[in-house]
């Protein structure tokens, strides 16, 4: 993971180096919107690290997964503005606020073998700020871009409704009845690279996009098993990949160029504490440039 950091990393730093030499011109402001559909997962092992972990000494062993609708909606909104030189600045939203299906079974040496069933709130919100930098390098349109993370990670039981909620009550040495599960929050800087090139006609490109953070902060996790349910433990690092490859179509109108977009999106937050919660999908892109 940190031999792939630095590569990506080392990939920015080209890039800027290339597109500092040659820049395409297209001064003006972009605004844009990815409507996403994406599946979230948590494997076996993440389930285990959200919801059993940090002492919980009567389970000899955890597994389950999570289960949504087989797509859910989430967004991302974009805005930004770029010089006549190629630099400039932008400002990113993605949120997903969703609720899944959870199916656990826990081995536990007093009660035996333990089915569970219940919903999770599962909340990811994320704010980039970060400089551009635009540029031509053969047919390629190749974009750098570095800045800052803000971002909330919330997977929590659903105890709204009593027929929503994970029913602990099945175990004999359970002392917390209010909302399981782990909240991360915190930042920390964020780096991508996207090329894109025309394919069939000018109107149209293939585009591709990489990017990661490495994100400091603290988690908040709440246990059946830990009498008031929650601790805070400090000094969590998350590292975050996503990555996008797709098709978009830009067409040129006397004030303003409109853009049209279908792309696949796969995301990891990878942190013991979060589990390994993983998104995949599609998304749909429209945005305009003045």
């Amino acid at each position: 993971m940190k031999r792939s950091l630095r590569w990506l990393l080392a990939a920015t730093l080209v890039a800027v180096g290339i597109l500092g030499s040659r820049t395409q011109a297209d001064e003006g402001l972009r605004a844009g919107v990815d409507l996403l559909f994406l599946s979230p997962k948590l494997s076996s092992t993440g389930i285990g690290n959200v919801f059993y972990g940090q002492g919980v000494g009567a389970i000899d062993a955890a597994s389950g997964s999570i289960s949504g609708s087989e797509l859910d909606f989430a967004q991302r909104l974009i805005i930004g503005y770029e010089g006549d030189q190629g630099g400039g600045v932008q400002v990113r939203w993605f949120t997903f606020d969703n609720q899944v299906g959870y199916n656990g079974e826990v081995d536990h040496e007093t009660d035996g073998l333990v089915s569970l069933t219940g919903f999770l709130n599962l909340d990811v919100d994320a704010l980039d700020a970060e400089f551009t930098q635009r540029g031509e390098f053969n047919v390629w349109d190749w974009v750098a871009t570095a800045g800052a993370r803000y971002a909330r990670v919330s997977i929590r039981e659903d105890i709204s409704d009593p027929g929503m909620d994970i029913d602990w009550e099945s175990f004999s040495d359970t002392v917390w009845f209010g909302s399981t599960g782990v909240q991360f929050e915190g930042a920390g800087p964020t780096v991508s690279v996207e090329g894109s090139r025309p394919i069939f006609t000018d109107e149209i490109s293939f585009f591709g996009r990489a990017r990661t953070s490495l994100l400091y902060g603290e988690v908040e996790q709440f246990s059946a098993w830990r009498a008031g349910g929650g601790i805070i433990i400090p000094d969590e690092f998350v590292q975050v990949w996503e990555v996008q490859a797709g098709l978009q179509m830009e067409r040129e109108y006397d004030s303003f160029d409109w853009l049209l977009g279908i792309f696949w999106e796969a995301q990891r937050w990878d942190s013991q504490l979060l589990g390994d919660l993983a998104f995949h999908g599609f998304g749909i892109n429209t945005g305009i440039e003045y």
